[in-house]
Parts: structure tokens; sequence; C-alpha cells
């Protein structure tokens, strides 16, 4: 296994074309950019399996401030290396500010990473569309704001 800490050079490369929407999806909800997280890339399939007990479908597993990955040429031969990277930043992020239901900070980083529905299975669809049918874009904020952490409020 590799480990990497986010902010690092080399992963702020891998991720450039997503770190313009981390910083707008950040700027949006109203905190700050933190990339203040391992990234454990996991060697094989197998490994991975073994450390999250998460089946092949999930590419990686956030979890307190790590990222257990997937290796990453096999999310890049999926094409999914960045979105996979950016989704599992966001929990950090929003673990960080928020105290969200499970289902709620799923489909929050869903929405606001664009996923689609039609494209997902299980909790991910369930959890995505459920967050539509309860929250508006317009409400985002006020819904949100409602679970922020009192130390990310009393510091500003």
């Amino acid at each position: 296994m590799r480990i990497w800490r986010a902010d690092e050079l080399f992963l702020k490369d891998l991720l450039r074309t997503e770190l313009d929407k981390l910083v707008r999806i950040c700027d949006f909800l109203k905190v700050e950019v933190n990339l203040d997280v391992l990234i454990v890339e996991c060697e094989t399939l197998s490994e991975f399996h073994q450390l999250t007990g998460r089946a092949y479908a999930v590419g990686a597993v956030y979890s307190r401030g790590i990222i257990v990955s997937q290796p990453f040429e096999v999310l890049r031969s999926k094409g999914v290396l960045e979105d996979v990277l950016l989704h599992e930043l966001l929990h950090h992020i929003v673990s960080l500010n928020f105290d969200l239901p499970n289902w709620m900070q799923e489909g929050l980083i869903l929405y606001l990473t664009g996923a689609k529905p039609q494209k997902l299975s299980g909790r991910h669809k369930e959890y995505l569309l459920r967050f539509m049918r309860e929250v508006s874009y317009e409400e985002i904020p006020l819904v949100v704001d409602r679970y922020r952490r009192r130390s990310d409020i009393e510091s500003r």
C-alpha cells in the first residue's frame, strides 16, 4: 500500500480538473477547503477488500481523516479516479464542518458533484433520490446550516 497526503503536489496535479469543483462546492457550503487527509492507495483489489470489507464496486472509503482507495490504476482504467477522490475528499470536508445524517451527507455530496441517479445503485441511489425529494438546490445552505458544527460558527 502507498500512503499519500491529499495536499501533496502529486495529488493536486492528479486532481487538477476536480480542484476547481471542490473549491466551488466549499464556497457554496461556506467552509474552507481542507486537504489534511491521508489517502491509502491499496496495491490490489484484494487488499482493498481486506482493509474495508467493501465490494469492488466501491472505489474508496472515508473514515476519520483517512481515505482507503482501490489502486489508482484500477480507478483510472474505469475512468473514475478523479471523481472517486473528489467524492471522498468531500466526505472529509463535510464531516469536519457538519453533523449531517449519513443519508443526507451522501445525498448532498452526490448531488453537488452532479451524480445521476440512473448511473447509481444501492444506497447511493437511494440517498441521492431522497436528498433530491427533500431538499431543493436553493434550500441547501439553510438545511446544512442546521447541522453546522458550533466551533465552525463561532470561529467566523
